[in-house]
């Protein structure tokens, strides 16, 4: 599902009206509907809703509501922030309509009748909030600042058309004053400010709605950047054909684990043969094997020196498989570096590299890919901090931009781990994750990641759709046992074993 920003969603209204000849006020009034199922759905006792409303096309999906809930016997009182002269075509329609009906409408043109709207408001079941829309592009200011705050002060539950008042449609980053909704009916697709914090808290629960936009209207505006959503992974999780075996489901090779660090083979492996891979197979040290087998023991070892000297037995290794996953667990000094280096630059198989395996790579992003094979990385933002060179605040300020930097640098898929964890591709097209919780931040999650990856890969899927999949059933894992557990003391081992029951999960989803 594709994010907008503000003038993206101007150019595609345009399209819509003048391309494919959809009137606007058809479009005025399947919104108004899509809010009144989500009145009526979501507060279902509602008798009667204060719907402040700007001068504007938000202000005229206000009054389209007004109009709607009157003819279902729901009581609609409309407060009018600003100038009633200032509306014109549509929203003038819908004006005009509700003065006819005899719909109670109060005027807020100054400072000093908002506490006497607010006074008609307050023994409202709802307030409808259709004062600014995407268009708004500085703070809320004058009669409208006044109002969005005496709202927030009313303490009645708020559904916001579109976006809450004093969002940016186009930012993370809300306007002050802005006002919290519990529900935000937006149309069409999300915009940014319904996704990425701290604007996505303000928005609450966010319904994307239909009010028949053509999907070329949306296709032609390039968008690039977009939210993962169970329609987008599901083909990726069908059920399995009578007829297939283990070979239909791909070999994983994973280079993996030193001294002390045997965990994070194990987790790597338990992510790839939860996910469905047919085969895996862990090239370790010899003294981690053993610890290697008594984890995972649907898996099998390879026991070798991870060193120059066994390049060549371990590329013989793993010639035959179909994907491969690098990094987690390896020993952080020069020798295993140039190892690691040595091997991934050798290595024309689907590839994920992951951990001690970027670190390797730390300000030499452009040596991870120089040939365009299908890759993979996955750091956290401290690792992609020293493969750019970067603060880590400052990734972690620009996750989107900075995400799809690295992909172009490293020509490689990225995907930049952590709340709301980012995809990029080195043609610029970016996917943000929705699912997932703050019970993941512990040791072990990235490792069962990679596994993830790396068997997603190893079935043929195209990188980009893989990184995207196994993000997004690694949060679904992790909300699974999130809710079977808690958020405090959640384990990567917990969560490796509840895939199965996430992919389950995913198979029954809609959206």
């Amino acid at each position: 599902m594709k994010i907008l920003t503000s003038e993206q969603m101007r150019n595609i209204d345009r399209r819509t009206t003048e391309r494919f000849g959809i009137p606007s006020i058809v479009l005025m009034e399947n919104a108004a509907l899509a809010v009144l199922d989500a009145i009526f759905d979501r507060f279902p006792n509602c008798e009667r809703v204060a719907i402040f409303c700007g001068t504007g096309q938000n202000g005229g999906d206000g009054l389209a509501v007004a109009r709607l809930l009157e003819n279902r016997s729901v009581v609609p009182i409309v407060l009018i922030v600003g100038d009633r002269a200032q509306f014109t075509g549509d929203a003038m329609a819908n004006l005009i309509i509700c003065e006819r009906l005899g719909i109670p409408i109060y005027d807020v043109r100054d400072a000093d009748r908002v506490a006497e709207a607010i006074a008609h408001a307050s023994d409202a079941d709802l307030v409808v909030d259709a004062i600014f829309g995407t268009g708004l592009n500085r703070p809320p200011a004058g009669v409208q600042a006044e109002v969005i705050r005496a709202i927030a002060e009313l303490r009645i539950p708020v559904l916001a058309v579109d976006l809450p008042s004093g969002a940016n449609a186009s930012s993370g980053e809300p306007f002050e004053p802005c006002l919290r909704a519990e529900v935000t009916v937006t149309f069409a697709a999300p915009k940014v400010c319904h996704v990425f914090e701290p604007a996505a808290v303000m928005c609450g629960e966010v319904i994307v709605a239909d009010i028949s936009i053509p999907g070329t209207a949306i296709d032609e505006e390039a968008v690039t950047l977009a939210v993962t959503t169970p329609r987008d992974v599901q083909p990726l999780v069908a059920p399995r054909l009578a007829a297939t075996h283990k070979g239909t489901y791909g070999h994983v090779a994973i280079v993996a684990g030193s001294f002390g660090r045997s965990g994070a083979a194990v987790l790597c492996a338990r992510g790839a043969i939860r996910t469905g891979a047919g085969l895996v197979s862990v090239v370790t040290d010899p003294q981690v094997a053993p610890l290697v087998n008594a984890g995972s023991i649907e898996s099998m070892t390879f026991p070798i020196a991870l060193d120059a000297q066994s390049l060549a037995a371990i590329l013989d290794f793993i010639r035959s498989k179909d994907a491969v996953l690098i990094g987690p667990g390896l020993r952080d000094d020069e020798g295993s570096y140039a190892f690691v280096r040595d091997l991934v630059s050798a290595i024309e198989l689907p590839l994920v590299i992951d951990a001690s395996g970027l670190n390797a790579f730390a300000g030499r992003a452009a040596e991870l890919n120089p040939n365009g094979r299908p890759r993979v990385i996955s750091p956290h933002p401290g690792e992609l901090a020293r493969l750019l060179g970067r603060d880590t605040k400052k990734i972690n300020e620009r996750r989107v931009d900075v995400a799809r930097e690295a992909a172009h640098i490293a020509n490689t898929i990225v995907v930049l781990k952590g709340h709301q964890t980012v995809i990029a591709a080195p043609d610029g097209n970016v996917n943000v994750n929705p699912t997932g919780n703050p019970g993941m931040a512990s040791g072990g999650m990235g490792d069962v990641l990679g596994g993830m990856i790396a068997a997603f890969m190893a079935r043929g899927v195209d990188p980009y759709d893989a990184a995207c999949a196994a993000v997004y059933l690694h949060g679904l894992a992790g909300d699974i046992v999130k809710d079977e557990i808690g958020d405090t003391g959640m384990a990567a081992g917990d969560l490796a074993e509840k895939i199965p029951l996430a992919i389950q999960r995913l198979r029954g989803m809609t959206g």
